[in-house]
């Protein structure tokens, strides 16, 4: 993979290439041990995952050694669960003898993953959220599922909790620009052009490196905020234009109840991707008015992910 490995105990966002250098698949890797890793990526993408890691396997065996690889999708069930709310709700179900400081940015900071108790179920907890709020992926064994939403619900109830839908949650990660799989990502366009610098290593060596390099720049994704109609949102590949010229196009659309405007997220041509360009998406035969915002326009600094309780 094009990133760094974690260090034991933390987790990494990272891509792993074709051999023309754009992205085959994304992984967050979570190493449980200095010679074992939990690999999670979209659950639709199983057979897709799976196929490319016992290939990858097979290749470097000479290399590397024995390597066992275990597909354990059906063996594990995943809840997310986040809001500035959430670590009150894990607080009345967490075991432990000091219960209150479980979840703490102390014990427990962001972007790392830990073994804890919920009632009675073992849970791996990873301290991360796709919606850029506050929260964690509580990773279970599935015989347990029933058990733990109950659970959930049921400590969740003075609090507010609700349960939300995938649109909803693909809504907020727009506002983080939080690329998806199949949208922003995927075998048309490198990590470099998906403006994912951060998520490559440069020196490293890795699968598509030097095809990603050769590519360039071709078109680089962006966030845009949108003054769409008042009775429809964006839902992906509508064209984008800077005056009268097609220069790119929507991978992603909805509506941003933060900003309270449609958002979308798309790839335009380099001399077009700096933020403040004012551009116009086509929706309903007519062109509407766009601008091109920084990264994450919603909580950049993600205070509100890190926050402490």
């Amino acid at each position: 993979t094009c990133n760094k490995l974690p260090s034991v105990g933390r987790i990494n966002l990272t891509y792993a290439l074709t051999g023309a250098g754009t992205t085959r698949t994304e992984y967050t890797i979570v190493r449980l041990a200095q010679d074992e890793y939990y690999l999670v990526s979209a659950g639709a993408w199983t057979a897709y995952d799976s196929d490319y890691l016992r290939k990858a396997i097979a290749d470097k065996t000479p290399e590397f050694g024995y390597i066992e690889c275990h597909d354990v999708t059906t063996q594990w069930g995943v809840f997310a669960i986040a809001g500035p709310k959430s670590r009150d709700v894990l607080n009345e179900v967490v075991k432990d003898a000091d219960p209150s400081t479980v979840l703490s940015n102390k014990r427990f900071p962001w972007l790392t993953m830990r073994n804890i108790e919920l009632g009675m179920c073992p849970v791996r907890a990873i301290r991360v959220a796709y919606t850029g709020e506050l929260g964690w992926e509580l990773h279970h064994p599935i015989e347990m599922q029933n058990y733990l939403f109950d659970l959930l619900e049921k400590a969740g109830e003075k609090h507010g909790m609700k349960l939300v839908g995938a649109r909803a949650q693909n809504w907020l990660r727009q506002e983080k620009s939080y690329r998806a799989f199949g949208n922003e990502l995927g075998r048309d366009a490198t990590p470099l052009e998906a403006d994912l610098p951060r998520f490559v290593d440069m020196n490293k060596d890795f699968h598509g490196k030097q095809a990603m390099a050769d590519h360039g720049i071709r078109a680089k994704c962006v966030t845009l905020l949108i003054d769409g109609p008042d009775d429809a949102d964006p839902w992906g590949r509508e064209v984008l234009y800077a005056g009268d010229t097609r220069t790119g196009r929507l991978t992603s659309g909805g509506y941003s109840v933060a900003f309270g405007k449609s958002i979308g997220m798309g790839y335009v041509k380099p001399e077009h991707a700096e933020v403040g360009t004012k551009l116009m998406v086509k929706m309903f035969d007519r062109l509407w008015d766009a601008e091109v915002v920084e990264d994450s326009p919603y909580d950049p600094k993600n205070t509100t992910i890190r926050q402490d309780g």
